[in-house]
């Protein structure tokens, strides 16, 4: 059997291995440090067989489209193939989140809206105008309710509140965006008691991370046109698309961070490349944006100066200091110039969020994590969540480079960046900096290391089958993880569809109720069934509406004497108070059952049961079409 051969099984039965530890937990250690203390693991949760279909088919798909790209990558139908490879990577993400629940857009929603999972969105509305709040804001951070938000510079939370008041500004295409976020969070009141424009920029951010993480396949490409040979592009690209931290960790800000950090060290490799000071700056400009979203990102820094050293080491030095010096200082320019706006014209220098971000992640995160433990557990979660096969062949490449340092021969500028990457790597990891929960902490650099493993994977495996099984086991991996790891937990109470009702009523009405505002849905009370006893009165009432409404009415029940005075009421949302008129859909009969007790000592006279429907906040009662603000469903006289 040749060499090539063995590589494969070897690849392929080492890649099996560890799906099969994931599913059978065989060792819980990789899953994090310690499950029962404050250090982060990851849960075993195999999910419900009904689950299965949804991300095993987005997978399939996802393998398919990979297929194609791989071998039309560097031909023709190039351009199709990666529109191809960005539309599957995006229902790829959306699949995947399908094992954690079967109502894929409510689970889209929660993971954003959730200050646990996310911590961005909640925290941006509850600021106060921009104007005020972003000269405090170093000040502002230790009271956010959201961890995240607290170790994090301002650039997120600007980017949640401008589309909110974006929003504000286009009523219409606000009322176009908001039905799936307050579908999804139809009972939680925080949401409801806020204007259109902040449920449908919840939507807008349950989608934008997704399209970001998609759109990394375009630099990916970009940047292994300018380091890679042609035969070794489309794996390199592939093997982007495929890396389960990308996949699986969505809709998160981080994922914004992997096309980012691909475009800043592609306009730095261009910028070294020409020694153009056009693409320093915007390399700088690049890495500004990055830092002012994530504290984090100054890590990239690091990787620059490491490959720049490499780079002029091994024959890329400029001709003279003078141009060495301007191409510094245009990048260091660059990387300045959104913190240095914000100091001039909020007055917070750079260094006071810094101070703040750090110190809270020290005390939130750091304090809590026990360094010995973490110096193993983010090389392992590395591992696992890079993908197997990717890590092996950015290994490979390693090996390679350390071999010809030693033969003292030049190193090409590919090997020079899987060396930074490795600098960095260690860097970050024995430092202690990064204590946590690095499957989605490190992602702003893993598609960097997809190009050196893209290098060796194709040399020792050239044939086009052989790629299109290491992106299967990458995928292999990636679908394992969503189905028996639970990657993303959003903390998020949901609301749970009631059966449809298995009776009719005995009574059949047509009261139609309008909300008051753009829009309105009709929410009508067909029938009622209702008996009566001594001591209480039971009733079931029957309801339907075109759509679901704009508030969480409440339904009010009062048993009324002569003199219009309430014996007995019961007021709640319908189906025990679960199921609100804000979750309902068009067509739906939701049933909701009723007992008034009869006071024992219930004077001779006549009485009569009304309903109707009013909102809690404010105590205004919806009107029917006749306008009147309540139903007569029932009249007797007691002797």
């Amino acid at each position: 059997m040749t060499r090539e051969r063995w590589f494969t099984l070897a690849l392929t039965a080492v890649t099996l291995l560890l799906v099969g530890l994931i599913w059978t937990d065989w060792l819980p250690w990789l899953r994090g440090p310690a499950p029962e203390t404050a250090e982060w693991y990851w849960p075993h949760l195999i999910r419900p067989y009904n689950r299965w279909l949804i991300p095993a088919l987005a997978t399939l798909l996802m393998l398919g489209i990979s297929a194609w790209w791989l071998k039309v990558g560097h031909g023709r139908h190039a351009k199709w193939g990666l529109l191809a490879l960005i539309g599957g990577s995006f229902l790829l993400q959306i699949g995947l989140m399908g094992a954690d629940n079967g109502r894929i857009r409510d689970e889209m929603i929660n993971r954003v809206y959730s200050n646990l999972a996310s911590g961005f969105f909640q925290t941006a509305v509850e600021l106060p105008p921009l104007p005020e709040a972003l000269p405090q804001y170093p000040q502002l951070m230790p009271g956010f309710s959201s961890e995240h938000a607290r170790t994090h510079p301002p650039g997120l939370l600007i980017a949640n509140r401008l589309t909110v008041e974006g929003l504000r500004r286009a009523p219409a295409l606000a009322e176009w965006l908001a039905p799936p976020a307050r579908a999804a969070r139809c009972i939680d009141l925080w949401l409801l008691d806020r204007d259109t424009a902040v449920a449908a920029a919840l939507t807008v951010w349950a989608i934008l991370p997704l399209l970001a993480a998609a759109l990394t396949i375009l630099p990916a490409d970009a940047l292994s046109k300018q380091m890679l040979p042609d035969t070794a592009v489309p794996l390199a690209v592939a093997l982007t698309a495929a890396i389960p931290a990308l996949l699986l960790f969505a809709p998160k800000a981080v994922q914004f961070y992997a096309p980012l950090g691909l475009l800043i060290f592609l306009a730095f490799y261009l910028g070294l490349k020409r020694w153009s000071w056009g693409w320093f700056f915007l390399a700088g400009l690049l890495f500004s944006l990055a830092t002012f979203l994530n504290l984090g990102n100054t890590a990239l820094a690091g990787l620059l100066v490491v490959f720049a050293l490499l780079y002029l080491w091994s024959g890329g030095w400029p001709v003279g200091w003078r141009k060495l010096l301007g191409g510094g200082l245009t990048f260091a320019l660059g990387t300045i110039a959104l913190w240095l706006t914000y100091w001039l014209l909020w007055g917070v220098p750079p260094w006071a969020i810094y101070q703040v971000g750090l110190a809270q992640h020290y005390e939130l995160v750091t304090l809590k994590r026990n360094y010995s433990w973490w110096a193993i557990s983010n090389l392992v979660d590395l591992l696992i969540f890079i993908g197997l096969p990717l890590i092996i062949g950015f290994l490979g490449i390693i090996i390679l480079t350390i071999r010809k340092i030693v033969k003292k021969s030049p190193i090409s500028n590919l090997q020079s960046l899987a060396l930074s990457l490795t600098a960095l790597i260690l860097i970050l990891d024995l430092s202690g900096s990064a204590r946590g929960e690095v499957g989605r902490l490190w992602l702003f650099f893993m598609p960097l290391m997809a190009l050196p493993a893209a290098q060796f994977l194709k040399k020792v495996q050239p044939r086009t089958w052989q790629s299109v099984l290491i992106i299967g086991l990458q995928l292999f991996i990636t679908l394992s993880l969503a189905l028996a790891w639970q990657p993303v937990r959003a903390v998020t109470v949901n609301a749970v569809r009631p059966s449809p009702p298995t009776t009719v009523p005995d009574t059949a009405v047509n009261v139609i109720f309008l909300e008051d505002q753009p829009n309105a849905a009709q929410i009508t009370l067909t029938g009622y069934t209702l008996t009566q006893s001594e001591e209480v009165l039971d009733f079931t009432l029957f309801w339907e509406a075109d759509k679901g409404a704009a508030r969480p009415y409440t339904v009010f029940t009062q048993l009324l004497n002569e003199q219009n005075e309430i014996i007995t009421q019961q007021d709640n949302w319908p189906v025990n108070g679960q199921w609100p008129p804000t979750c309902w859909s068009g067509g739906e009969t939701v049933a909701g059952s009723y007992r008034l007790p009869l006071p024992p000592d219930l004077s001779p006279g006549a009485y009569r049961l009304v309903v109707g429907l009013y909102d809690a906040a404010t105590g205004e009662r919806l009107l029917t079409e006749d306008g009147l603000d309540g139903v007569v469903i029932w009249e007797k006289t007691m002797n």
